[in-house]
């Protein structure tokens, strides 16, 4: 990348149930292989997670639990701050040329609280996300 960039969301999975927690465990963040492939998330990739539980917020990196698993398991010393129940959002980001950033669109998926994709696609703010999301 030549000239100025925008640091930007790449991906989001939005209001995920974190089912535990492993101090024990080396570090990292564990989240279904088909919720990192439908956000486009890679193993290892640096990962935001904001707890809107309890308000706590720390980066980590992902790795894939089990296919067909609804497991978010935060491990380490993120166990510490997030526990079994809490609600979070997991999120990347990625540097886009300037010239390039109004037109980038972020995989955004969304998680009903057994951790299973509801749909994917923009963000709906505002008064109108009421509507957009009842049936």
């Amino acid at each position: 990348m030549t000239g100025p960039t925008r640091k930007l969301l790449s991906a989001k999975i939005h209001r995920a149930t974190v089912t535990g927690a492993d101090v024990d465990y080396e570090g990292s963040v564990t989240i279904p292989p088909e919720l990192m492939q439908a956000a486009g998330i890679l193993p290892y990739e640096s990962v935001h997670v904001w707890n809107t539980t309890r308000g706590t917020r720390l980066e980590t990196y992902a790795i894939a639990g089990l296919p067909g698993s609804s497991d978010i398991c935060m491990n380490g010393a993120a166990a510490h701050l997030m526990q079994p129940g809490d609600r979070v959002i997991l999120a990347t980001y990625t540097f886009v040329p300037e010239a390039d950033a109004a037109k980038h669109r972020p995989k955004l998926v969304f998680v009903d609280q057994l951790n299973q994709m509801v749909h994917s696609g923009p963000e709906i703010a505002g008064p109108q996300r009421r509507e957009a999301l009842t049936p």
